[in-house]
């Protein structure tokens, strides 16, 4: 399958940076970056290994950097703005998707927050995936509110979303379509990114 990658913008009340890297109009993902404040950009090392996990899929994917972060005008808006910011990418996502496309919603830390929050404004997608839920910083009750796929993935050794909350939270969904998947690492993933591309390879299915 052909890809092609542009630079994409995201009109949010601010202007953003996005990288769209097109495959199937079948399936696309967008996919949220890390605090912004603490180094988090579109190019941090698990965000990049989620891109490649579901471009081995044939999704198309879009990753984009939160206003204030990069090229992206603005500054950071305590979560408000940035949830915001990724309903402007998913729109822009469906641009360049079928209209019966499949489409997940990703984030690792505060951008799984982020675009957790964001799926209560957005009116179709098909899955969650959620890489170290910020489960001691943030609130997580709206997921019980999704009765869709959702796939959470944590490190043992995370002390910022603990093995032991995340599991907490994977028990309570009421979906029954979910997954858990944990890997020995710390809250950064370091060394650790091809477990977590395998762990996509091997749950989602090629589109």
């Amino acid at each position: 399958m052909s890809m092609s990658i542009e630079r994409v913008n995201i009109e949010s009340d601010q202007n953003l940076e996005g990288m769209l890297r097109q495959q199937s109009r079948k399936a696309g993902v967008v996919i949220c970056h890390p605090h912004p404040l603490y180094g988090g950009n579109m190019y941090n090392n698990v965000v990049s290994a989620i891109e490649d996990g579901y471009a081995a899929q044939g999704f198309t994917t879009l990753i984009f950097n939160f206003r204030g972060v990069g090229d992206s005008k603005g500054e950071y808006d305590e979560g408000e703005g940035e949830v915001h910011d990724a309903t402007a990418a998913y729109g822009v996502l469906r641009k360049h998707l079928d209209d019966d496309a499949h489409i997940t919603l990703a984030g690792y830390s505060f951008g799984a927050w982020v675009i957790s929050r964001s799926a209560l404004e957005i009116d179709r997608f098909d899955s969650l995936f959620l890489v170290s839920f910020p489960c001691l910083i943030y609130k997580y009750d709206h997921l019980k509110t999704f009765n869709k796929e959702i796939l959470i993935v944590g490190g043992t050794y995370d002390d910022i979303a603990p093995m032991d909350d995340l599991y907490e939270l994977y028990k309570n969904l009421p979906t029954l379509d979910k997954h858990l998947k944990v890997i020995n690492t710390t809250h950064f993933y370091a060394g650790k990114e091809t477990e977590l591309i395998d762990f996509i390879k091997e749950t989602i299915p090629k589109r």
